[in-house]
């Protein structure tokens, strides 16, 4: 295994005058060193994108508790620092995030009760019947199943992995919907680790493409609903 991290200096320098009256001065450089992506068996993996609420569409036009939840979920990509992907991390104390610890971690902050697993979660939305099922046929976003979707909505995959827990439904992977960027771009929030956003694979927690999976992969896009408590 070979990681090759790429990284962005930053330079600051401070001028610190020595001596009293005597004018006599020197500058110190500090160098803070980020770490923007990783290379890992040859595939690149870049620290996940963050947006600003004002390049989603019509975010101004959600209820109040859409923008709420929304912006809680945004400003968490970068409030903690590079929160990669690690199973059965939902705190950003443990550095880092799996997909369900992630909407645990932003659903709870924003007062949900929302349980800890994708499948939990998934069945959390069923039984308060708010689970809107996408059909096998549904190859894009423009279906009619997708008609009833918004930001601030849960997404549901299976085929993922293979859970081991023993779940009661075939749910593997959740993420956040945060709506359209103004080019028309449909975008969620979320952790994983090989999804990408315009192009590039990420690790950790942060925006990504929604897009439906290709024919003949082994995951599936499941359904989508809206967090019990969070209204239209």
């Amino acid at each position: 295994m070979i990681f090759e991290f790429r990284s962005r200096t930053l330079v600051k320098t401070a001028a610190i005058v020595l001596g009293l009256g005597m004018g006599i001065a020197t500058v110190c450089a500090e160098k803070i060193t980020e770490k923007l992506s990783y290379t890992e068996n040859g595939k690149t993996y870049y620290r996940p994108a963050s947006l600003k609420t004002e390049q989603l569409k019509d975010f101004d036009k959600l209820s109040a508790a859409r923008q709420k939840l929304i912006t809680l979920a945004l400003s968490t990509t970068t409030k903690h620092g590079w929160l990669k992907y690690k199973f059965g991390g939902s705190n950003p104390e443990s550095h880092g995030f799996d997909c369900s610890g992630a909407m645990y971690y932003v659903l709870r902050k924003g007062g949900f009760k929302i349980p800890r697993t994708s499948a939990q979660q998934y069945l959390w939305l069923r039984d308060a019947s708010e689970i809107h099922t996408i059909p096998a046929n549904a190859d894009a976003l423009e279906h009619s199943s997708f008609s009833k979707l918004q930001p601030g909505d849960l997404l549901f995959w299976s085929g993922t992995y293979t859970p081991t827990d023993g779940r009661s439904v075939n749910i593997s992977h959740v993420s956040l919907y945060l709506g359209q960027e103004k080019d028309g771009r449909h975008v969620m929030v979320g952790a994983t680790k090989g999804r990408s956003y315009r192009g590039k694979a990420g690790d950790g927690y942060g925006v990504y493409d929604f897009k439906l999976p290709r024919k003949g992969s082994r995951s599936k896009f499941v359904g989508y609903g809206t967090p019990v408590g969070l209204g239209k």
